[in-house]
């Protein structure tokens, strides 16, 4: 397009009394000689030169080509003179003219090249980060899902030595979760019906090997089939809340677990401490692998649309998630 409006401009500056014809392949030749320097410079000369540096390399080169196509240029202007009976304008044939005119176009593709390069690598280093980020969420979601695996499969190693009669509906439980981590977990976001009847399933998972005694509370408020969330990102809080809050297994034991949907999505979940027992110290790092990964995905997935809050008390530990709804997918 550049260089049709180029051999456009160059037949409207063009002597009037040439044939269109003539005038055509006048302009035509011109702008074959314009677009050639301009490649040479941009394929060439650019990115072997300027782009590395060696600035005088690179305007000594763009200098020498100028030169060498300059009298080529004004050659080829007398020659279509030569076949005119009236005189051509002096610009047509002046070597000088061209030169400088070779020169500043080429200059200004160079100027027209430098912001053109800076968005392309702008854009890869954008798609490059993008690619980062998912790779770093498929693997914080793989190291999720074999974490949760060991623990169930130890509980269910525990029900089989005792011949529990509960262990078959453990493992249809057990079947329904890995369908849903295998099949749906793949999606970037999932309902948030679903990742509750899956938190569901891991409680009543966890409750066949602990004391009945223990207090395990889940509460529902609002619409949960019309919203979405990134899949498996409160069980990690949940799973730390079983391995530390009902460690003790007596009976002031207790883990309570709240969803809100209004216009956030609110989670929180209360667990019971482990008491201390004379003659050893309690664990500060309260969580691991667990807690670390659903941390860093929810930076990476939701950045700046999330709260969390976790309120260590003596007696209690308390995490307070909210995730703004407002850039999330409805249905």
């Amino acid at each position: 397009m550049i260089w049709m409006i180029c051999a456009l401009l160059l037949m409207y500056l063009g002597p009037r009394s040439w044939s269109y014809a003539h005038l055509l392949i006048w302009a035509l030749s011109n702008t074959a000689i314009y677009a050639i320097c301009c490649n040479l410079n941009l394929i060439l000369f650019f990115p072997q030169f300027l782009k590395n540096g060696s600035f005088l390399i690179y305007l000594g080169s763009l200098l020498g080509t100028c030169l060498i196509f300059a009298p080529l240029q004004s050659l080829i202007n007398q020659y279509f003179c030569n076949h005119e009976s009236e005189h051509c304008m002096d610009w047509i044939t002046d070597q000088r003219f061209h030169f400088i005119s070779l020169f500043v176009t080429t200059s200004i593709s160079t100027l027209a090249r430098i912001p053109l390069d800076w968005i392309n690598a702008q854009q890869e280093k954008q798609s490059l980060q993008t690619k980062n980020i998912e790779a770093e969420l498929n693997y914080l979601k793989n190291q999720i899902n074999p974490h949760f695996l060991f623990n169930t499969l130890n509980n269910l190693y525990a029900l089989s030595l005792k011949k529990s009669d509960r262990a078959p509906d453990l493992i249809l439980k057990l079947s329904d979760m890995l369908r849903y981590m295998l099949y749906e977990c793949n999606e970037e976001q999932v309902l948030l019906d679903k990742e509750i009847h899956y938190i569901k399933n891991y409680i009543e998972l966890e409750k066949i090997r602990l004391s009945q005694n223990a207090d395990i509370r889940i509460e529902i408020n609002g619409d949960t089939t019309r919203c979405k969330v990134a899949p498996l990102i409160f069980i990690p809080f949940i799973e730390n809340s079983f391995k530390h809050g009902l460690k003790n297994g007596n009976q002031e034991s207790f883990i309570h677990i709240k969803f809100t949907v209004n216009n956030n999505i609110s989670f929180s979940i209360c667990n019971s401490k482990s008491q201390i027992i004379p003659g050893f110290r309690q664990s500060q790092n309260i969580g691991g692998i667990g807690l670390t990964n659903v941390q860093k995905r929810l930076m990476l997935i939701y950045q700046e649309n999330y709260v969390l809050k976790v309120i260590n008390q003596p007696d209690t530990y308390t995490i307070n998630l909210t995730i703004n709804q407002k850039d999330q997918i409805k249905i």
